[in-house]
């Protein structure tokens, strides 16, 4: 008899909230904040930025709620000034996409971030150039307010010379969140979203297309793998990846899944039936007991045929 993987009902996702993020580096000649449709690389930058709206906005599924609009600029020159160019051309952008689709005002929430340290910090780890702990010693020990942009300019080698010209450029951005509610997809529709639109689908919908196929095929198992890929941080979506990858006598990918949760309860039968498959019944032994509480049913059967002396995985 084989060991029995626990497949675990999702929470009822009543009201599907998502969102679709864009990002332009828009060109604006120097210290303005209107923008130009046709300079430099705007218009491909601009693109950007529609479809980031419209891959929601012509979707029947879908109803916007909200668009964040979110202005950056580079830590040099004076604070004052790079706080009115970082507000007016998120402001500049929010015009734009007003104009462009007829939207109203009050759908839109607009911020700014004068002077991007946190995403200078992020960009030196990212391209790790020669001069990055100097730069990460001196951002640490020297506030915004306290000299620090000063203390940049005299680091030896050019270094705050080479930040204006490598990094600086990239913290120089617009950013775009689109807020969504999606709506209830009926299980049929589902079938066909999840291959080409799975981030419209709740785990729940998702679940109802793997009651088409048999446990064990091909079909059954992409559906799973498909859920934990579009919730990676959701445990029971890799519970319930873990036992369709079992199912298939995929050791290695369920415990990439499993690996993830372990901590929880809800992941403890799977894991006891992993670590039998891997030729270990007293570990497994100790997962089990520990599952009883959670998976009291499949636990103790599991539990029951290692002291039987019986093994090898089932669906439920």
């Amino acid at each position: 008899m084989q060991p029995t993987v626990a497949f675990v009902s999702p929470a009822v996702e009543a009201v599907k909230n998502r969102a679709e993020e864009g990002r332009a580096y828009l060109d604006f000649p120097v210290n303005q904040t209107k923008i130009y449709l046709e300079y430099r690389r705007n218009p491909s930058e601009l693109e950007k930025i529609k479809a980031t709206v419209d891959v929601v906005k012509n979707d029947a599924n879908t109803q916007i709620t909200e668009i964040d609009i979110t202005g950056y600029a580079s830590p040099e020159g004076r604070y004052a000034s790079n706080a009115r160019l970082a507000q007016g051309r998120a402001e500049a952008l929010k015009k734009y996409v007003m104009d462009s689709y007829g939207f109203k005002s009050d759908l839109f929430r607009v911020n700014s971030v004068a002077e991007d340290w946190d995403g200078l910090v992020v960009l030196l780890e990212q391209v790790d150039p020669p001069y990055k702990q100097e730069v990460l010693q001196t951002i640490r020990q020297n506030g915004i307010f306290e000299g620090r942009e000063k203390q940049l300019m005299e680091l030896p080698g050019n270094v705050y010379k080479k930040l204006c010209r490598d990094l600086f450029p990239l913290l120089r951005r617009l950013e775009v969140a689109v807020d969504y509610h999606v709506a209830r997809v009926e299980t049929k529709d589902a079938a066909t979203l999840i291959y080409s639109h799975p981030e419209l689908l709740s785990l729940e919908e998702m679940y109802e297309v793997a009651r088409y196929y048999r446990p064990g095929t091909v079909q059954y198992r992409e559906v799973y793998e498909i859920a934990a890929f579009h919730f990676p941080l959701d445990v029971v979506a890799n519970v319930n990846a873990a036992s369709a990858v079992m199912l298939d006598d995929d050791l290695k990918a369920a415990w990439n899944y499993l690996s993830k949760v372990e901590d929880d309860p809800r992941a403890w039968n799977n894991m006891g039936v992993l670590t039998l498959l891997e030729g270990d019944p007293e570990g497994a032994a100790v997962w089990f007991r520990k599952a009883i509480g959670v998976e009291p049913l499949k636990a103790r059967a599991n539990l029951q045929k290692i002291e039987n002396g019986e093994s090898d995985t089932g669906d439920e």
